[in-house]
């Protein structure tokens, strides 16, 4: 497949997906990012940038924005310039009951099964976890190099490689050795391992593994699996904690381990025992007002007198309240964006820029005046879609007014988007 073949298929995705549930897309994100460049931009540039150079600068950043207002959009937005500067990443939703954020055991089983190096392509299957990644990464060494010197840099690098758990060290270089030597089993047995799946302890005890994934070291193996990346040739790694809303209605005690977690991973960020990592965590207004308070260590931590902007990168918090497009600019730069896509996706329909720029400012202006900015984004993005399509279908003209409501209304008849269920 050539590079128009699939840039044409990404776009059908993209504008499928989001013409059917009027959600952003999981790939392609940035296509149809709109309001937070200038902050996608200065992480890019004060945070990755450095950290590819010279492995410094790992920083902890909390995403604020409310119900729907386009947190996941941003991570994934995110996830995409990471992977453009060869950055690995994992992107984990955090909920009470399939992965809290008070079981470090939990979240380290997350973060190594969806750890990624970047893709192929935009089009290409995600390969996920660090097995996956581990198997990546030697042989797309094995393919530059013969076996033998391989299996010595292994070896050298295994014994003295800046790795915080020495069983975590053994078993990834061990796994990566039994990749090389196409042994099956053992490859398996420490895949498992990596992963945090429970294995018998004898089995790979035999192999002088002599740790288990428990409350005590989970966090020390997760500060492993980053501090191994860099010694592997990888830039970094951006750590990526999608917090659903659920979280406040968690009992007080479970609230303070969070807090008490958070602060931990905060602390990690600003040592060498993280090295060459970001870490977001995304999280609804109210945790800053109903959790944050129980714990003022972490308080202390995130408080300050701004938040993160071009001109302060250094703010802890990046509030997606504060872009800089009001609702009726934000829906017709959507709008640009989704009109370059479809043409892309359908080319034969040969859409005309002006006309279509002129429907969807006047549909732009409709919803934007008569609903909640938020709400108003899933509504126009589907009624962009539609009409788009009907342009396509049934032939190019200037809608009337009338024409532009029934858009509009069929669209706003939707029901609510659900709890987790991400806008922009």
């Amino acid at each position: 497949m050539n590079g128009i073949e699939q840039e044409r298929l990404l776009a059908r995705r993209i504008v499928q997906r989001m013409g059917e549930t009027g959600q952003p897309p999981e790939r392609g994100a940035l296509r149809v990012n709109v309001g937070t460049d200038v902050f996608l931009e200065a992480l890019k540039r004060e945070y990755l940038e450095p950290i590819r150079a010279v492995g410094l600068n790992s920083t902890f950043k909390l995403i604020q924005g409310p119900f729907g207002g386009g947190k996941s959009h941003f991570l994934r937005c995110f996830r995409e310039i990471a992977w453009q500067e060869g950055f690995a990443t994992s992107l984990v939703n955090v909920s009470p009951r399939e992965c809290p954020f008070t079981d470090m055991q939990q979240i380290y089983r997350r973060v190594a099964e969806t750890v990624e190096l970047p893709p192929g392509d935009d089009v290409a299957e995600p390969v996920q976890g660090i097995d996956a990644v581990l198997r990546q990464i030697v042989e797309a060494r094995a393919e530059a190099t013969d076996e033998p010197t391989l299996f010595e840099w292994l070896r050298n690098e295994a014994a003295h490689a800046r790795v915080e758990s020495h069983a975590w060290r053994r078993a990834a270089f061990l796994y990566m050795e039994a990749v090389l030597a196409r042994q099956t089993q053992r490859t398996e047995l420490l895949g498992d391992w990596l992963r945090g799946t429970r294995v018998p302890s004898s089995e790979v005890q035999r192999l002088g593994v002599r740790e288990d994934l428990e409350p005590s070291t989970a966090f020390r193996w997760l500060r492993s699996l980053v501090q191994l990346f860099r010694v592997l040739d990888i830039p970094g790694i951006v750590l990526m904690f999608d917090e659903m809303d659920r979280t406040l209605s968690l009992p007080r005690r479970q609230r303070r381990e969070i807090g008490d977690n958070l602060r931990q991973l905060i602390d990690s960020c600003g040592q060498s025992i993280l090295p060459s990592a970001v870490c977001l965590y995304a999280v609804p207004p109210e945790f800053m007002t109903n959790v944050v308070p129980e714990y003022p260590a972490l308080e202390q931590r995130l408080r300050g007198p701004t938040t993160f902007s071009d001109v302060c990168p250094t703010a802890p918090i990046i509030d997606l309240d504060r872009v800089p497009l009001a609702p009726e600019e934000m829906l017709r730069a959507i709008g640009k964006k989704l009109f370059g896509l479809y043409t892309i996706a359908h080319p034969e329909a040969a859409l005309d820029e002006a006309t279509q720029d002129a429907n969807l400012l006047a549909l732009a202006r409709q919803i934007g005046g008569s609903q909640l900015e938020i709400g108003s984004r899933r509504t126009f993005v589907r009624a962009a879609v539609a009409l788009l399509a009907e342009q396509h279908r049934a032939g190019q003209r200037i809608l009337d007014e009338e024409e532009i409501r029934r858009l509009a209304g069929l669209s706003a008849e939707l029901p609510p988007a659900l709890e987790g269920e991400e806008v922009f």
